[in-house]
């Protein structure tokens, strides 16, 4: 069950989107907020995590949560579930795991998925699609360098 903290960050980021559609349990797409990006395809990815995190950004055009968050006026600190120790500890860590990097690559995956739906439906992609095409293959190929590197490492 969604605390009333997260119900009203998702509905502050969702009421200044359009074509929002929710696409599984805790996730939506919809167009991007920023004023910079004539967003016509739903490139924005909202997730509310089992820890309570909401995250935002934006596959187009890279908008991470803390932009979203500024751009429609909300602090980025309403992203994160109120807590009575607000400090935040580093935590070690030696190297990502390969689930950790599939799990981070999940909205450009999305976002490949919405794609491959608008041209079925209209057998077009724009420019931007392709841009966005060309950096997800990026970050894609950057984790399997990574992966490889720490398994050489």
């Amino acid at each position: 069950m969604n605390t009333p903290h997260q119900e009203n960050a998702i509905s502050s980021i969702l009421s200044h989107s359009r074509k929002v559609k929710k696409i599984g349990a805790g996730k939506w797409m919809a167009s991007c907020v920023m004023p910079d990006h004539n967003d016509k395809n739903p490139s924005m990815g909202v997730t509310l995590k089992p820890d309570g995190v909401i995250l935002a950004r934006c596959f187009g055009c890279g908008a991470s949560g803390s932009d979203i968050c500024h751009a429609i006026g909300i602090n980025p600190v309403d992203l994160f579930p109120p807590t009575a120790n607000p400090r935040y500890t580093k935590q070690q860590r030696s190297s990502f795991s390969a689930w950790q990097l599939l799990h981070a690559l999940e909205g450009d995956l999305i976002f490949l998925v919405v794609a491959a739906n608008q041209m079925k439906k209209d057998g077009r992609f724009d420019q931007s699609d392709v841009d966005c095409f060309v950096k997800i293959c990026e970050r894609i190929n950057e984790s399997l360098q990574y992966l490889e590197g720490s398994r050489h490492g």
